[in-house]
Parts: C-alpha cells; structure tokens; sequence
C-alpha cells in the first residue's frame, strides 16, 4: 500500500470500525434466539383454547411429560410427569431453566395458581420457538366456564 492509501485508511477508521461492529452484530443477531412474530397463531390457541390441559388430558398423554409447577399448590400424586421442575416466574428465562424447557424432548406442561402467570409463560416459550406446551388448569376453573360475550352496547349505535 501506497502512503495515500493508509492515510484515507486512518482517516476513515472510526467509520470502518463502527460499519464492521454493526455488521458483526447484524450477524450474530440473525444466527441467535429470537422471537416468532407468528402472533395470529398464538391468539388463536388461546381463543380456542388448544393450549390448556386438564388433569385427564394430562394422563392421556403419551410419552415424556415434564411438568413446570410456577407457584401453587399441586398434587403431585395426581400426576405422572416424568419430571417435574418448580421454578419462580420471575427466573423462567436463567439460562438453565430456559434450556432445561426448551431442550426437553416431550410435553411440557406448565402450572401456576393464577392462570395469567401461566398464559404469560406459556406465550413467552411459545414465541421464544417451544412447541408441545400446555397451560394446565382445572376441569372446574370459573374462569374457562364462560364464553366472552361483548357488551351489547359496543354492537350497535347508540341512537339519541
């Protein structure tokens, strides 16, 4: 290289190192975990609710079992889990939790006294690649009885 050459190269190297720090970062970004945007799917599950499970659907089912207890009081001798994990909503995504779930190779079944923590988990794995995941809950839970209705207001124009 000529002495021109490497004082544009010395001018220029603030820029060149930013263009490369980007690039390698564009890199590992596209190769590392990250969420599906598949969101539609999700709700679905959700409306239709394919993602939860009952005690009798649970022991139909067939092969590993691993059952996330996230907070609450569970009869374990009800269940035939292969395994079961308890661990805290607040540390689901510690590394070795996230990859005990995520590796699992079976169903995973996730538990928790208040179903919205369970939905929360349930959608943060989903969306983070996890298939075979269930919201298991109570044949006689209040909550699922009932459709959702809108407001009979929110139908029609309100005529003045």
């Amino acid at each position: 290289m000529r002495g021109d050459e490497m004082e544009i190269i010395k001018k220029n190297l603030v820029v060149i190192f930013i263009v490369l720090t980007l690039l390698v970062m564009i890199l590992i970004r596209s190769t590392g975990i990250h969420f599906m945007t598949d969101a539609k799917s999700h709700a679905l599950a959700t409306l239709n609710q394919s993602n939860t499970i009952t005690v009798e659907k649970f022991e139909s089912l067939e092969g590993d079992k691993l059952f996330v207890n996230l907070g609450g009081d569970i009869n374990n001798s009800d269940l035939h889990a292969k395994e079961m994990m308890n661990v805290s909503p607040d540390s689901i995504l510690i590394k070795s939790h996230l990859n005990a779930i995520m590796k699992y190779d079976g169903t995973v079944v996730l538990y928790s006294s208040e179903p919205a923590v369970s939905a929360r988990i349930w959608m943060l794995l989903s969306q983070l690649g996890r298939k075979n995941i269930f919201i298991f809950t109570n044949a006689d839970n209040e909550i699922l009885k009932y459709k959702f209705h809108p407001d009979s207001l929110s139908q029609s124009e309100l005529k003045i």
